[in-house]
């Protein structure tokens, strides 16, 4: 998984990577109150209660997470989803 920097109260800029079939985790910089991938057929998503987000790739391509914290500020994670090993 590849992390970018972030900016502590604008946009996320974490970019996610993640294969076919595999699942990537990491922490949340802030509460949410509502996020979810943009195209559930590329990856989905789970958030878990101690605010880490579970990624899973489904289909080879790119999609964003997209959500907002607890004071209304966006957050956005560039997702690529990679074909799986060989």
């Amino acid at each position: 998984m590849a992390m970018a920097g972030s900016k502590a109260f604008a946009q996320s800029t974490t970019a996610v990577e993640v294969r076919v079939g595999e699942t990537v985790s990491f922490s949340l910089p802030r509460l949410v109150q509502i996020i979810d991938t943009e195209d559930h057929a590329i990856a989905t998503i789970v958030v878990t209660p101690d605010g880490h987000v579970r990624v899973t790739g489904i289909s080879e391509g790119r999609t964003r997470i997209v959500g907002r914290d607890l004071a209304q500020l966006p957050l956005i994670f560039p997702v690529t989803v990679l074909p799986t090993r060989p």
